[in-house]
């Protein structure tokens, strides 16, 4: 799998830790009623897209993918009218505060930032007792190679060198102590005027 496919499922395996009772699975970015009516059957649910916008080159070779991580959370009406609303925001507020300035696992990556998060208003979907919530963030995650480090690095049979030899040099000085000695017959007391 390539980085952005490995990187999308480190956020899903993150908020399936964050939120147990969540079942969380990837979807392409747009959805549709039909989508929530098929997603409703499993709340409550996340989906998980992660979409590409304009991609940044540096100057190590590599390209800065600026990726826009979209998580719908749906969930519905159990006990009461309109309590799936309060877990909705609940859980939209939770994502959102565990996104902030997270890495999701991967040093190519930096701080999740522009954290935006809303709850969808529909009157067909509040009828029906779902409740949908959206938060969005833009993670940047360096992809390709990085020339930069290719080239000042020692490969050895193909494989990059992380250790040296390391080796146990002893030394023996001899201290002169003429100099001392000397010193000890001076007369060093100062004179007093």
């Amino acid at each position: 799998m390539g980085k952005i496919v490995d990187f999308r499922q480190n956020i899903m395996d993150g908020l399936k830790l964050l939120l147990p009772e969540l079942d969380v699975e990837w979807y392409d970015g747009l959805f549709d009623e039909h989508d929530i009516a098929d997603w409703t059957l499993k709340t409550p649910c996340a989906r998980v897209a992660v979409m590409n916008v304009p991609t940044e080159h540096t100057t190590t070779g590599e390209l800065n993918a600026c990726l826009r991580v979209v998580c719908v959370i749906i969930d519905e009406n159990k006990y009461a009218e309109l309590d799936g609303d309060a877990r909705a925001w609940d859980m939209v507020e939770k994502v959102a505060v565990w996104a902030n300035q997270n890495y999701f696992g991967n040093p190519d990556a930096s701080a999740a930032t522009k954290i935006k998060f809303q709850r969808l208003s529909q009157p067909v979907l509040r009828r029906e007792g779902v409740s949908v919530g959206v938060v969005e963030w833009q993670s940047d995650l360096m992809i390709g190679t990085n020339k930069a480090r290719e080239r000042d690095t020692v490969y050895y049979n193909g494989q990059r060198v992380t250790q040296v030899p390391q080796s146990t040099v002893i030394a023996r000085g001899n201290v002169h102590t003429e100099l001392f000695s000397r010193n000890d017959e001076m007369d060093v007391t100062p004179e007093v005027p």
